[in-house]
């Protein structure tokens, strides 16, 4: 074992010294440029195939996994279909065969083309063992003949002389096993990379023929489902969810609003809005009309019916105390108009100025009484006007004390056209403007209601907040 040992140690000291010699230029070193050629062939060969192996085997991988995911999903295909509907066995069974189809491409991909190429790369690491050692004998090679050139230059014998003898028998030996081996190499190497070629056909035709054929049959198979699909399409009527007939829906009538009741139908319910805007709740109902308000309003929606007929029966049957009641309203009117002070004509001028419409700095401040509109309708008797201007300047005073101690907030744009269903609701069209009014508590909004003056004419009323977009 030692003389085994100290062989080899005496083997690499001499392969070490005869490399520094041979860098040095010292010693003469012996060079092949056909052999470099092939051994370059070699490592340029052996990485190409190193790098197709390890692609294709990260294609394997990767085919694998979608062919697995490809399974699930089929499954779920299939406990998806139910039972009753057609062709149902027919679409389970072509799943089936798709499964199989990609099991056989995965098989043909994971071990058939990655045995060939494992096969194939197998070789290069004989092939770099002998390079490798062609490169030790060649260096054994070179230190025998430097060595049979020293002593035969310093012997005095000649050839006769042991060590001369014993200087060429080891050169003789050297230059046997390194020819030998380089024959060997010069004969392999070559065929070996010219190898290449057929090894890239046969393993890329196996690999795109295999996913050719794949291919055609998966389509066979697609087109077969899509069909069967097409069947499912048309049974649609046969198989839909039966429905109920659609009931009639019974109209309810309108309330009348002109009888001073509100609209129940449209307090109890959401106001449908037009297409894009939210639904909205109701508005609140209107503020009340002062206690010292004469009974009866000039305007026929504050007028009731029942109150109606019983002043005309009232009428009837005491004509004389009715005339009475109708001369001391008169008179009370009379007498009140003339014996107001001036300081409070000074506050009703003021206030009227304040209800104005705040879109018309110079509008007169009767226009914006709504109580004037009506007034042209009443009958022409003295009594029905003394009891109007009454009401006129009641309603001032009250309109002008609301308008009085609110300010406009802003003003917004109405981006839909609104109908009102109340007497207190504003109607509007699209495009006009309105300013907002301060609400206090006493107003009872609801969530999504503003109170505001419409810029056209004056009106003051709730409307919807999602009907208008702020300016």
């Amino acid at each position: 074992m030692s003389d085994i040992f100290g062989r080899q140690l005496r083997k690499q000291t001499a392969r070490a010294k005869e490399k520094l010699l041979e860098g040095l230029g010292k010693a003469k070193a012996t060079q092949d440029d056909v052999f470099d050629q092939h051994a370059a062939n070699l490592g340029k060969q052996s990485k190409a195939c190193d790098r197709l192996q390890r692609d294709l085997k990260a294609y394997g991988i990767a085919l694998k996994a979608m062919i697995q995911a490809q399974k699930t999903l089929r499954e779920t295909i299939r406990d998806l279909y139910e039972a009753d509907w057609p062709d149902r066995e027919h679409v389970c069974a072509l799943t089936q065969s798709l499964d199989l189809q990609w099991d056989d491409f995965e098989k043909v991909v994971n071990e058939q083309l990655m045995g060939s190429v494992n096969t194939y790369m197998a070789q290069f690491v004989d092939l770099k063992a002998k390079v490798a050692k062609r490169g030790r004998k060649l260096v054994d090679f070179d230190s025998a003949r430097n060595n049979y050139n020293t002593v035969k230059a310093s012997s005095k014998k000649g050839d006769e002389d042991p060590k001369v003898v014993k200087a060429a028998a080891d050169l003789q030996q050297a230059e046997t096993m390194y020819k030998d081996l380089n024959k060997e190499l010069v004969d392999t190497l070559p065929a070996t990379y010219d190898s290449r070629i057929t090894f890239f056909v046969d393993t890329l035709q196996t690999l795109f023929n295999a996913e050719s054929a794949n291919h055609n049959e998966c389509a066979k198979y697609n087109k077969t489902l899509v069909t069967h699909l097409d069947s499912l399409g048309n049974a649609f009527d046969t198989l839909r969810v039966p429905r109920p007939e659609p009931s009639e829906v019974s109209s309810h009538p309108v309330s009348d609003l002109s009888n001073g009741g509100t609209n129940q139908s449209h307090r109890d319910s959401v106001v449908s809005a037009p297409v894009g805007t939210p639904r909205r709740p109701s508005p609140p109902l209107p503020p009340s009309v002062p206690s010292q308000a004469p009974a009866a309003a000039p305007t026929t929606e504050s007028i009731k019916p029942d109150t109606t007929e019983e002043e005309k029966m009232r009428n009837q049957m005491y004509p004389s105390l009715n005339a009475s009641q109708e001369s001391a309203a008169v008179k009370g009117g009379k007498e009140t108009t003339q014996t107001k002070p001036k300081a409070i004509e000074k506050d009703d001028e003021s206030a009227e100025r304040t209800s104005q419409n705040p879109f018309e700095e110079n509008a007169d401040t009767a226009s914006t009484n709504p109580f004037d509109e009506v007034e042209e309708e009443q009958p022409t008797t003295p009594t029905a006007k003394t009891r109007s201007t009454e009401v006129k300047q009641e309603a001032s005073q009250d309109t002008s004390k609301t308008t009085e101690t609110r300010k406009v907030m802003y003003k917004v744009r109405a981006t839909h056209h609104y109908t009102a269903e109340d007497v207190d609701e504003l109607t509007f069209d699209a495009g006009e403007v309105i300013a907002v009014l301060e609400s206090k508590e006493e107003d009872l909004l609801d969530e999504g209601w503003l109170l505001g003056i419409k810029q056209s004419d004056g009106v003051e009323g709730v409307f919807p907040a999602n009907f208008t977009k702020q300016i």
